[in-house]
Formats: C-alpha cells, sequence, structure tokens
C-alpha cells in the first residue's frame, strides 16, 4: 500500500491517487515527486495545498523522504502535485566569496542554513585560497564545485550528501538486472560524439592539461574557475574530464517495479552481450500506477 504524507499527516484514507511517480536522482538533478489524484468533487479544497508544503511517499519499507511541492496544477476532475528535494530559496541567485576554506566547510555551511546534515563519502579536503559564487544558485553552485573535485551532490529527506564519483562507480554490484527482467526494449549508446580528448583548466596565467589517452573529441576548455597552482589546474582538469566523459556508454531499461534499487547504486547487466557489465543508475524513476521502475544509467567509468 502505499502511503501519502502532506505537511507530515497521512492522508492516504481520504484521497484517491491516480498517477505517482517519484524521480530518484544521483547528482545532476534533484529527486522528485509527480503526483495526480482526483478531484472530482473538489476534495483538495480542504487541504488548500500551497508551494513549499511537503509530500513524501513510503511504499513497502521505500520512504521518497520530505520534498517540497513546487507546482500545482487543477485540471477537471483532477490536481496535479509536483514536488522537489531542493528547498524552498535554494534557487535563489546569491553572490558572495570565500577565503582559505574546503569544499567540505563550504558543503557544511550551507546545508545548515538549510536546517541539513552534511554528510560526505570519500570526499577529498583541499584547501582553497578564494572561492567565488557569482549570481548562482546555492544548490547548482555546490554541484559546480563539487564537479571541480570529481564528486556529486545528493539532496534527500533534508540531507545533503556529497560523494566521490570514482568511490562510488567501484562499489560492488547490489543487483543483477537481465535482459528477460526488461519491460520494454532497452536502448543503450556507446558513442565518442559527446566525449572529449584532453581538458585544460586556466586562470590568468596558471593552468594545466589533462588527457584522456582512450578518448577522441575536442579539447575542453575551462576558463572560469580561479587556481592558485599548476597542481590544483591539473586536479580540476582531470575530474571535469572524467565527468565530461563517464556517460561514454549510457541505457535505459525498464523493470517490474523495484523501490530497493535507487540512482547511486551499481547493477550488473547481464544477457544483452555488447552492453553487459556494470553500471551506475543516474534516474530511477518509480511508477507505482504502472508499477514499473524506469532507470537510465551510464557504464561505470574505469579509464581514470
Amino acid at each position: 500500500m502505499t502511503q501519502i504524507f502532506y505537511e507530515g499527516t497521512e492522508i492516504s484514507s481520504n484521497v484517491e491517487l491516480s498517477d505517482l511517480k517519484v524521480t530518484d536522482s544521483c547528482g545532476e538533478q534533484a529527486d522528485g515527486i509527480d503526483a495526480v489524484f482526483a478531484n472530482s468533487e473538489n476534495q483538495w479544497s480542504g487541504w488548500s495545498p500551497q508551494k513549499k508544503d511537503t509530500l513524501n511517499i513510503v511504499h513497502d519499507g521505500y520512504r521518497s523522504g520530505s520534498m517540497w511541492i513546487d507546482r500545482i496544477r487543477q485540471e477537471t476532475g483532477a490536481i496535479q502535485l509536483g514536488a522537489v528535494s531542493i528547498p524552498p530559496g535554494g534557487k535563489t541567485k546569491r553572490t558572495r566569496a570565500w577565503e582559505k576554506i574546503s569544499l567540505i566547510t563550504i558543503v557544511t555551511q550551507l546545508a545548515a542554513a538549510y536546517g541539513m546534515t552534511a554528510k560526505f563519502l570519500s570526499v577529498p579536503n583541499y584547501a582553497y585560497l578564494r572561492v567565488d559564487q557569482m549570481g548562482r544558485g546555492d544548490f547548482g553552485f555546490l554541484r559546480e564545485r563539487a564537479a571541480l573535485e570529481g564528486c556529486s551532490l545528493k539532496v534527500q529527506d533534508k540531507e545533503l550528501y556529497l560523494f566521490s564519483d570514482v568511490w562510488l562507480e567501484s562499489q560492488s554490484a547490489v543487483e543483477r538486472i537481465d535482459a528477460a527482467d526488461f519491460l520494454e526494449s532497452p536502448r543503450f549508446s556507446n558513442s565518442a560524439g559527446g566525449t572529449y580528448g584532453s581538458c585544460s583548466v586556466s586562470w590568468g596565467k596558471v593552468g594545466a592539461v589533462y588527457s584522456d589517452a582512450a578518448g577522441v573529441g575536442p579539447e575542453l576548455n575551462v576558463t572560469e574557475y580561479p587556481v592558485s597552482s599548476t597542481g590544483e589546474a591539473s586536479r580540476f582538469a582531470e575530474n571535469l574530464l572524467r565527468n565530461a566523459n563517464k556517460k561514454e556508454v549510457t541505457g535505459d531499461v525498464s523493470v517490474p517495479l523495484d523501490t530497493t534499487v535507487s540512482a547511486g547504486n551499481v547493477v550488473a547487466i547481464s544477457g544483452t552481450g555488447l552492453n553487459d557489465g556494470n553500471y551506475l543508475i543516474d534516474v530511477a524513476q518509480h511508477s507505482f500506477a504502472e508499477e514499473v521502475s524506469r532507470l537510465s544509467l551510464h557504464q561505470c567509468f574505469t579509464r581514470f
């Protein structure tokens, strides 16, 4: 049974759910809830949903985590609610600077500003002479800074996770998914069209280049981040190149509803032949009405 919590109160027995999708994302976008409720008798008027109110979905031990409503749409006989895991105000553009600080300290400070707890998984703790946030929302800014250190960001249930991509992709597979389990025709792509052969990072007279020995394509030129040494520029170049090339092999598959797998898990794909191997789940969308889990994933990147 699917339980729906609105503003912390379970309302499952008071509403009729027509459609429900929960999107669990690893790093590049916020988690989300998209729910459609019957409203033929205007029964949702009593709840009077507002933006910034919270939704939480629980299903057989699975919890979406508390998310904030950011979209409300009413149609004849139905009401649609969309919610995201990013707190209200998280997209507000801000400009500020830090000096002699680390990424871990910045993340901890910004998480606390939203009443969130920061958690770190194999994250390096380099110190920077200066970091500037120029007209960026806090969470978009943190994703950019995380990418410089080969890390990704996830916000879930009022907790902010920062984790090393290399560490995450090196984990053992939590589950094997065979081609016989696919509900729809899978889509796999192995293309070098969106990859780069090298990355250069420079700031003034300081810079460095990192090359992917097996990569093809143009050079990715990055000039918007201050760097204080050749070593820092080289580290940023390696991490940004890996981030740009890591999705060289991607896949989209659908399986019977399985909330035991989530974005950030490694799964072993088998039975496809050419595309077999370990893949990291980038996005897991669980459709409770259809009883389908749709997984967007990329083959674990091991070159560097």
